[in-house]
């Protein structure tokens, strides 16, 4: 069997050409050969024109696609110190890297929410699926009180528990599923 190789050299206008070397002329011939018809069947498979405004269309989807899956989806909005029986739902279609959930500060004696100390905790979509039903303490970030809240979350929604009635100085504002 032949070796066929393959060489470049540079032409009087100094571009790289690639050629086979003249001893091997007969290992080529017949290596490729594509018949009239083929090439009229090859060349009317994709215009130019064509090929582009695919290349548009699937670049449009892709950052529409983009865009709309870091916006989320909000599925919780207001505030809500999270006791047993509250809960929020939401399809599990929706659900593509996980949920945030927001806090911040609340003053029960009132029943007003505040517009500070705004708290955000993500959990992915793994974490939920591996704490399916099962509690979570989510600690608030003042370390005085020793401020927390306690969750029952999965990958369809997220739920309060009593100890939460203790815990009234800090409410959930904003479910984001994403």
């Amino acid at each position: 069997m032949t070796k066929i190789v393959k060489m470049s050299e540079k032409n009087e206008h100094g571009t790289l050409e690639q050629f086979y070397p003249e001893t091997h002329a007969e290992a080529v011939q017949g290596l490729v050969t594509v018949s009239e018809e083929e090439k009229a069947t090859w060349d009317g498979k994709e215009s130019p024109a064509g090929a582009e405004q695919k290349a548009n269309g699937a670049l449009n989807s892709a950052k529409d696609y983009v865009d709309t899956i870091g916006a989320g989806t909000v599925v919780f909005q207001g505030a809500n110190i999270m006791a047993a029986g509250q809960k929020y739902k939401w399809e599990a279609s929706k659900l593509k890297f996980g949920i945030t959930l927001l806090f911040s500060r609340y003053d029960s004696a009132n029943n007003t929410p505040l517009d500070y100390y705004y708290h955000s905790v993500f959990l992915s979509k793994a974490q939920l699926a591996n704490l399916a039903g099962k509690g979570l303490l989510v600690n608030m970030p003042s370390t005085v009180y020793g401020e927390r809240k306690y969750l029952y979350v999965s990958e369809t929604e997220v739920a309060g528990h009593n100890d939460n009635l203790n815990n009234a100085s800090w409410a959930l504002r904003q479910v984001t599923v994403m």
